[in-house]
């Protein structure tokens, strides 16, 4: 016999906080997963914006219903319940799946610990809520499994959204459904909203479609723009923040304490510091001028870090590092690139002009592979310059290229030997440019030529680079006197990482 069942609900023997039936859930943290479970695996994660306002839409519903707070926050170890996509069974089957921990904290009930909630991926999802033959309503779903996230088992109903089976032509919760919910949790403590004035004062994130301008507040944030293109003004100069961009999330962290907080930034575009943030000629720092480096493989990065290497001789900025990797995302080819680069003030000074491409060639093969070039591929590639059949560009491209080429059958043990020597200097010099921007989020470029001159192939020169790099990151994190940083997370695995 079920011991928490009625004829409208079923219910489990856990629930949020630590209370007996009919008290508060307290506040559960939600987020959308950026990393693998630790029940479910989540083959991708849910960045779709539709996707992901549905879902909100689900949190609500039940937080509008029952005692429960429901804060959506940037993925990590404060999260309760993660969501992600996973593959199931295939299309047309468990559409969704709800994984809950817990432990017991009263004689009858246990509390939850952590949740995760996947959707099969292969399914025909639609956000409407008017849902057609063949599709799975995301909204549906998403009620279904939060449900049971909060406790709530099976019920004979097929009114329910907790009913055994499908459940896509249902418009939300029914009654035995926020009976079910109040059961555990009481009645929701949110007050009704009387609108006493034709024009009410707007909320500190109230949005429209339109442009809209934002003051940052204290604390923790969810902020979403919309439409149209918004501005967050912050409290702090520029310095004293770290932007952290990773696939669907942009989360901004002012490392002053008890100042704006950590928020998580959806449809944001401009961030207006106090100062230090007038990137631009408007002013004011522009978010999607970067974030699509995001959207980058491990390979495509690679590619953008070894430029760095091999015109500049340092690790990229992670400003820079942004900028043009949102280009190359937006469509910019690496030919064009590297065509670009070439026109930089600072690639003059490494290769100025007057240079003789003798001593140019020569220079561009010590900054990407550590040692002079060959007789017969100098001398090829010197005439090919003098000749004006290629440009300085499209050689520094070839050595990239030739580096990483296969190597032809029947070469000689010296040849071999040779390509593995230059692959893995090229490797490791990426490694350290990657861990200076990517992974640290430094934008300093005398601490980058500094970090990477370091650097001379051997094992130990590595480690001398990554103590530089984690001691400029050090002082990065001064409130006083630190740097604005813009680290990328969930693209490139990090090799010095303990």
């Amino acid at each position: 016999m079920c011991e928490f069942c009625s004829n409208e609900y079923h219910l489990s023997n856990a629930k949020w906080g630590e209370g007996e039936l009919g008290t508060p859930g307290g506040t559960v943290y939600w987020s959308f997963a950026t990393a693998p479970g630790t029940g479910f695996g989540f083959s991708s994660y849910i960045t779709d914006t539709e996707y992901r306002t549905v879902i909100r839409d689900a949190f609500q519903a039940w937080e509008d219903v029952a005692d429960i707070d429901f804060v959506e926050v940037a993925d990590g170890a404060q999260t309760d319940i993660h969501l992600g996509w996973d593959t199931i069974d295939g299309p047309f089957s468990v559409v969704g799946e709800a994984s809950t921990r817990g432990s017991k904290t009263t004689e009858t009930l246990f509390s939850f610990t952590e949740a995760e909630i996947r959707f099969d991926v292969t399914e025909n999802w639609t956000t409407d809520r008017d849902v057609a033959r063949n599709e799975v309503g995301l909204y549906q779903v998403a009620l279904h499994e939060i449900g049971h996230a909060i406790g709530l088992n099976h019920t004979d109903d097929p009114d329910s959204i907790m009913y055994v089976s499908d459940i896509s032509d249902l418009p939300g919760l029914a009654a035995g459904d926020i009976a079910g919910a109040q059961a555990f949790y009481g009645a929701s403590q949110i007050p009704p909203v009387v609108v006493s004035d034709p024009e009410p004062i707007p909320a500190p994130y109230a949005p429209t479609n339109g442009n809209d301008i934002f003051t940052a507040q204290a604390g923790d944030d969810v902020i979403n723009g919309m439409n149209g293109i918004d501005v967050l003004n912050l409290s702090g100069v520029q310095s004293q923040y770290t932007l952290t961009l990773s696939t669907g999330n942009i989360v901004l962290t002012d490392r002053v304490s008890g100042r704006d907080g950590t928020d998580m930034l959806i449809n944001i575009e401009r961030l207006d510091f106090e100062t230090g943030g007038a990137n631009f000629s408007n002013g004011v720092f522009e978010i999607d001028t970067f974030d699509g480096i995001a959207d980058l493989d491990a390979a495509e990065f690679a590619q953008i870090v070894e430029l760095y290497i091999a015109y500049f001789d340092r690790a990229p900025d992670a400003l820079g590092l942004a900028f043009w990797g949102n280009a190359y995302a937006d469509g910019l080819s690496l030919e064009d690139m590297a065509a670009l680069f070439i026109d930089q003030n600072e690639t003059r000074v490494t290769y100025p002009n007057d240079m003789s491409n003798s001593d140019f060639a020569t220079a561009v093969y010590e900054n990407v592979l550590g040692r002079v070039p060959d007789a017969a591929g100098f001398n090829f590639w010197v005439d090919l310059l003098d000749a004006g059949s290629v440009e300085r560009d499209t050689f520094i491209l070839s050595v990239l290229d030739g580096a990483k080429a296969a190597i032809p059958a029947g070469s000689s043990v010296a040849f071999v030997s040779q390509v593995l020597e230059d692959r893995q200097y090229l490797s490791d010099k990426a490694d350290i440019g990657a861990y200076f921007a990517v992974h640290k989020g430094l934008s300093d470029v005398d601490d980058a030529a500094q970090a990477m001159a370091l650097f001379d192939g051997s094992q130990g020169s590595i480690q001398d680079a990554v103590d530089a790099i984690d001691a400029h990151y050090a002082n990065a994190l001064s409130t006083g006197s630190g740097d604005f940083l813009l680290p990328l997370v969930g693209v490139l695995n990090d090799p010095f990482s303990a």
